[in-house]
């Protein structure tokens, strides 16, 4: 059986798919790592800066009210945080009145008005643990808490400190920011990640890809090597890489593998070869013997009878036995064969002539379709012999007078690229799916009326595939049950031109030679 023409999925894509697979999972935890530690790198960095700044104007400005006054404290806070970031904010609140506040946050816009003073009656009630991607925010004091509230869509970090001052006074300090410009920011990084993971695969795929070639390399040679070994002969031996690795040991496993089936091949041929040669003789005694007895006077007309049966069955084995010396010979490569550029056309005309009358006798009609000009290197009695086994199959197994009408058998000669193409098809009985694959093989009939009513023996397409594969070339069949079957037999092409000098070149060597003579 031949190997697949194609491959859905070849062992170099595979490699290359695992590759880029776990490549890809390598890629997605280094994002997702990366992501985690960035985002909590922006979340530990915003709230230390919002601690920083409550801890501050506490330290710095409210433990000096008693000395310095409320409107220097507060004078002092204007000028040090009036210049706020745009995302940030400050407010100081007591009682519920606001006592500073720097201007309303701009990128993105949040007026201050929505958002709630904290203090001890609305603290837990308007304002929310500060969860950020469902991940509780720690508190980075003792004395203070961190929330979060929404406004207009956007989501507030806010940080409340509560201050006793020297007159008894509480004051919350509010320091804020919105989590807007953390948000954009890990969403440019989550986009920087997915579009740098994306190009590194391609060029990993491309890569892995072009980089197997080299390491498959020796493989792709021993699929070769294999397809070859065996279309004419199994003396063939898979090259061993020198590599001491799997691919070493399976190609001495494959030789090894080849001797055992290149022994098993070569008894079955001597044996096929020894036992045809040894029963040569023995029909052929019988053979004359018989018809030595035929000639007797007087003989009873049972006796006569059955003297006649016993030689037609003589003659079947006969047929047999050359059938089987002449596969036995051509598989063993021993046949001789007088190999010569032959046009097709010609010989198939001729042949179909010889046959024109064994279809006429069925009713059939035998047409043909050559092209002029297709030559191969071929033995043309062979050739012969492979036309005439294909017609006359074609003819036995025709049921034209079941379908009502003429059937007909058609030769046709044609060319590929690199081939010589012979097709013999027929509208006969057809052969089922389950028998196609064993129709070459010797002695197998495909059903009960392929028979010895027939006048076959189950040996003609096991010549015709012998012939063909001394030939180099190849035979396939094609059927439907009921509707008739095509074999086509494909020989190497010989282009017209070096066939023309091949056989000029024979000819003047013969006259040459004659002359001599």
């Amino acid at each position: 059986m031949s190997p697949p023409r194609t491959i859905r999925f070849s062992l170099r894509a595979r490699a290359t798919s695992w590759y880029v697979g776990l490549m890809a999972v390598a890629l997605l935890v280094f994002s997702i790592a990366i992501y985690l530690g960035v985002r909590t790198y922006l979340k530990v960095t915003l709230q230390r800066a919002l601690d920083s700044t409550a801890h501050t104007i506490a330290t710095d400005y409210l433990n000096k009210v008693g000395s310095k006054g409320y409107p220097w404290v507060l004078g002092e806070i204007r000028e040090s945080y009036d210049n706020t970031p745009s995302d940030h904010y400050i407010r100081l609140s007591s009682e519920g009145h606001t006592l500073y506040a720097t201007d309303d946050m701009r990128d993105p816009a949040v007026p201050l008005g929505r958002i709630p003073i904290p203090n001890e009656s609305n603290a837990t009630a308007d304002l929310r643990p500060p969860l950020i991607g469902d991940i509780l925010v720690p508190r980075l004091s003792g004395d203070g808490q961190f929330y979060r509230h929404t406004v207009n869509g956007q989501v507030i970090l806010i940080y409340v400190l509560p201050v006793h001052v020297s007159d008894g006074k509480l004051i919350q300090i509010e320091s804020g920011a919105t989590l807007f410009s953390m948000q954009r920011m890990l969403g440019s990084l989550v986009r920087v990640l997915a579009g740098t993971s994306i190009v590194i695969l391609v060029f990993a795929a491309i890569g892995g890809y072009l980089l197997m070639k080299r390491p498959l390399r020796p493989l792709v040679i021993l699929t070769e090597k294999a397809a070859n070994i065996g279309r004419k002969r199994l003396g063939e031996r898979l090259p061993v890489p020198d590599t001491g690795d799997e691919l070493e040991r399976l190609t001495h496993s494959l030789n090894g593998m080849i001797e055992r089936l290149e022994d098993a091949l070569d008894h079955n041929r001597r044996f096929s070869a020894d036992a045809s040669h040894e029963l040569r003789t023995p029909l052929t005694i019988m053979r004359g013997e018989l018809e030595e007895m035929l000639q007797i006077e007087g003989l009873p007309p049972q006796v006569v009878e059955n003297l006649v049966s016993i030689l037609d069955e003589i003659e079947r084995m006969s047929r047999i036995v050359h059938s089987l010396m002449t596969i036995s010979r051509l598989d063993a490569g021993g046949e001789r064969m007088a190999m010569q550029p032959i046009d097709l056309a010609p010989l198939v005309k001729t042949t179909m002539e010889h046959m024109r009358l064994l279809a006429e006798e069925k009713d059939l009609a035998l047409t043909g379709d050559c092209v002029d000009g297709i030559y191969v290197y071929a033995d043309p009695m062979r050739v012969k012999q492979i036309l005439v086994n294909l017609i006359d199959n074609a003819i036995k197994y025709s049921s034209s007078a079941q379908q009502g009408r003429r059937g007909a058998v058609k030769v046709k000669v044609c060319a590929t690229d690199s081939a010589a193409v012979l097709e013999v098809s027929d509208d006969g009985i057809g052969i089922s799916p389950e028998a196609l694959p064993h129709v070459f093989d010797r002695f197998y009939r495909a059903d009960s009326s392929r028979s010895r009513g027939a006048g076959g023996v189950g040996l003609g397409l096991a010549i015709v595939k012998a012939i063909v594969t001394a030939h180099d070339g190849s035979v396939s069949i094609k059927s439907t049950l009921g509707h008739g079957s095509t074999v086509t037999v494909e020989l190497p092409l010989l282009p017209s031109r070096d066939a023309i000098a091949t056989a000029e070149l024979i000819d003047e060597r013969a006259e040459e030679q004659y002359l001599e003579g």
